[in-house]
């Protein structure tokens, strides 16, 4: 196992954000020291805290676990990845590849994903909070039966994303593309999507209540209600 000096954070027990709580950044350290040995990302294991990781080229690494804590990582290519046990913990992702990278099971507190290639990603049963993924393209992405709190995306295209059965609860989609993406069977009560494009969403009415969306988007989901608009 690679370890790197670190006073360990205390851990708190967990309780479901209520769906209006405000997310939390990730509380990097001030000044972080760069990673010097890349091997330590693909050992049995791996452990690593407060280090800037960049420009690395891991593009179909099989890593059995890792967990990375107040790390900020920049221009990874981790594209095919597989990434079991990844547990992320103050983090920030910053003009990464993630490209149809798998980490199922993947746990997030305070991480955010910037100017990403998240596409067909997999992050199936995720558990995230105060998760920002903003200004990525995350289309074919899966999250299935992944819970998500005080969360948000921004200006993201999530066409053709997959959420069968996720938690969206509180959740706010913000100029975001959502065509053709998959939410039956999604928990939607205060998820904002005002200002995203929802043409084609594919979801339940019963799924969509509680939801807040803008007059332009009620014609647009008007059919899933059995509506007609004239």
């Amino acid at each position: 196992m690679i370890r790197y000096d670190f006073v360990m954070r205390p851990q708190k027990i967990k309780v479901r954000a209520p769906a209006n709580a405000v997310r939390r950044p990730p509380d990097l350290p001030a000044e972080l020291e760069p990673l010097e040995d890349p091997t330590a990302l693909q050992t049995p294991e791996a452990v690593v805290y407060d280090r800037l990781i960049q420009d690395l080229n891991l593009d179909g690494v099989s890593v059995p676990s890792l967990r990375l804590e107040g790390c900020l990582l920049r221009r990874v290519s981790l594209s095919q990845a597989k990434l079991a046990g990844l547990k992320l913990r103050d983090v920030r992702f910053s003009e990464c590849d993630l490209a149809n990278a798998e980490a199922v099971g993947l746990t997030a507190m305070r991480v955010e994903f910037l100017n990403c290639r998240l596409t067909g990603f997999r992050g199936t049963e995720a558990k995230a909070q105060h998760l920002r993924i903003a200004e990525s393209d995350v289309r074919y992405a899966q999250f299935r039966m992944a819970g998500f709190q005080a969360a948000e995306f921004d200006s993201c295209n999530l066409q053709e994303a997959d959420f069968y059965g996720a938690d969206l609860r509180g959740v706010r989609f913000q100029r975001c593309q959502l065509q053709n993406a998959e939410m039956t069977g999604t928990k939607l009560e205060e998820a904002d999507f005002r200002g995203s494009s929802l043409e084609g969403l594919r979801a339940q009415a019963e799924n969509l209540r509680g939801a807040v969306i803008d007059p332009a988007q009620a014609i647009v989901l008007a059919s899933l209600m059995g509506l007609k608009v004239r």
